[in-house]
């Protein structure tokens, strides 16, 4: 079961970003490529923490020994995309795997429900919103995404857009953590766990 993130521990900066699976086949004869866009897209990030308290630096070192390594996953929240405003309470309708939109019902009726660059999490799953989305007249919308659909979502599960979550591991087993007489520092990376 995912961690939760410890939302007192201050991150000073984030790099965040996606890392999709293409693959580039180039002739060489006249250097004309072809794409392929496989599914696997996956978030990545890497948090930066400055300056830490003796109190914040041990907190931080038990959730990271928590985790062991690669093994333990967390639920990263986007610290930069939460919302406060609410359009309902929205659920799946449809959402098959390898599809870049989902429908989803549960909004009110005419308002726009998502603009681009929301973020959304569904079953441990986030999705980056890319066009701007306006509910029906019956409260459905079919929302546009940054990734495919990694499996078939479940009708009628909840979608997450107040406070979006990634669920992430360690992209490696090792970590440290410089520690000076006051303060402590660290940078650490993350990727999407599936």
């Amino acid at each position: 079961m995912a961690l939760t993130w410890p939302a007192s521990l201050p991150v000073s900066e984030m790099t965040w970003g996606i890392v999709n699976n293409s693959r580039a086949f180039t002739s060489t004869l006249s250097n004309a490529q072809q794409i392929v866009g496989q599914p696997g897209a996956y978030w990545q990030c890497t948090l930066t923490f400055g300056l830490l308290t003796r109190a914040q630096g041990r907190q931080l070192s038990a959730f990271l020994g928590e985790l062991d390594g690669m093994f333990g996953t967390f639920n990263m929240p986007a610290l930069t995309r939460r919302r406060s405003n609410s359009v309902g309470s929205l659920t799946v309708v449809t959402g098959t795997a390898q599809s870049r939109s989902l429908l989803v019902a549960g909004a009110t009726p005419g308002v726009q429900v998502f603009s681009p660059g929301d973020y959304l999490t569904v079953a441990g799953e986030m999705f980056e919103v890319v066009r701007p989305v306006t509910a029906s007249a019956q409260g459905q919308a079919v929302v546009p995404l940054n990734k495919r659909i990694r499996r078939t979502l479940t009708p009628g599960s909840a979608i997450e857009y107040l406070n979006p979550y990634s669920e992430m591991r360690m992209t490696q087993d090792t970590w440290n953590m410089t520690v000076r007489p006051v303060v402590a520092s660290g940078s650490y990376q993350f990727r999407e766990a599936f």
